[in-house]
């Protein structure tokens, strides 16, 4: 009986031994479900109290329309030393408006106006101010009342920066071939190198467009009053060999964080007009970008657009570029678009975020 006694409390003893351990397995199973269940709970509210509730990232940034539409955001390839980067804000990819859009791009979004809605074909020309949604009496702005010409219902107009170089040769045969016409925003550095080209090109019907004498950021971006003198010095270059002083600019790199209300009231002070655009080929973002790669940036990103100023560029080295142009032209004349070059009388695509940075 002594022997079925101990053996019955050893019996007993491991039972409860084994109870034991099950509850504590079950409360610890609890309290990790309950864990579980919390931590995501918190989750969800600290998502949505950062603003998770269908709040998406700013687009990217890409010249949009003065018209409206949205940048490709890239510029020009630094030639000169002291360039900080290159001018892709670009080389990005959206659409960029004064006001509708970036960039792009770039991309880079200080705060801009609602764009109008796009007007219906055969709208009277509008003003500048119609144009970007930015009244006259805005904060320190003092540009001149303007007015833009009427447009097809779809046009380009191909932008061709940083030449001459000994790849503009190759492009003008290719634009004469095709029977349409480019601006060419050229450097004044550039220009004295191949003053010739410059020349060959204004003949053939291409616009000429001042992009600064030195490409230089660390000179040109110094002040307002640093950027118009480096206008103004290849204005004079560009002068002498073909007799015009181009009133159509584009800035190094583009507007997008480069300028602001007081470079727009300089250059606008100097009968300037500045241009971004809203489709870039992105042959600015590497030194060397295959050919058909650039015509997939135009194809992916023309489409829905009425209007288009394609950046690409004729630096020295951008023989891509030269591949990839009569692929590009034929693609947008089967989309339906007209050709045309830029003029003040042309309403500028800008990048958001320049205009009111």
């Amino acid at each position: 009986m002594k022997k079925d006694s101990s053996k019955w409390r050893r019996l007993g003893l491991i039972v409860l031994i084994i109870g034991t351990l099950t509850l504590m397995g079950c409360s610890s199973l609890s309290l990790e479900s309950f864990k579980t269940v919390k931590g995501s709970n918190m989750d969800q509210e600290d998502r949505q109290g950062a603003g998770g509730q269908g709040e998406s990232p700013p687009e990217g940034s890409q010249g949009e329309d003065v018209t409206a539409e949205k940048p490709a955001h890239e510029e020009d390839n630094p030639i000169q030393e002291g360039n900080e980067g290159s001018d892709t804000n670009e080389e990005g990819n959206s659409n960029p408006v004064f006001t509708e859009i970036p960039p792009s791009q770039n991309t880079q979004e200080s705060p801009v106006t609602a764009s109008p809605e796009p007007a219906p074909p055969g709208t009277p020309v509008r003003t500048f101010y119609e144009l970007s949604g930015t009244p006259p009496t805005a904060p320190g702005l003092a540009m001149k009342h303007r007015v833009f010409k009427e447009e097809p219902p779809k046009i380009v107009y191909l932008t061709i920066d940083d030449g001459p170089s000994e790849n503009t040769v190759h492009i003008l045969d290719i634009l004469k071939q095709e029977e349409v016409n480019a601006t060419f925003f050229v450097i004044g550095t550039q220009v004295e190198r191949y003053p010739e080209l410059l020349k060959k090109a204004y003949e053939q019907g291409n616009a000429i467009g001042n992009h600064t004498y030195s490409h230089n950021y660390s000179e040109i971006y110094q002040s307002p009053e640093a950027f118009v003198a480096n206008l103004k010095k290849n204005e004079e270059l560009i002068y002498k060999l073909i007799g015009v002083r181009p009133k159509v600019i584009r800035t190094p790199g583009g507007t997008h964080g480069n300028f602001h209300i007081s470079y727009y009231n300089a250059v606008d002070a100097q009968d300037y007009l500045v241009y971004d655009w809203n489709v870039s080929t992105g042959d600015a973002s590497a030194p060397l970008v295959p050919a058909e790669t650039l015509i997939k940036n135009v194809k992916e990103q023309a489409p829905g657009r009425d209007r288009i100023i394609l950046l690409m560029h004729d630096a020295p080295g951008k023989w891509t570029t030269v591949d990839a142009l009569p692929k590009i032209i034929r693609f947008l004349k089967e989309q339906g678009y007209e050709f045309g070059v830029l003029s003040p009388e042309v309403a500028p695509i800008l990048f958001p975020g320049g205009f009111y940075s």
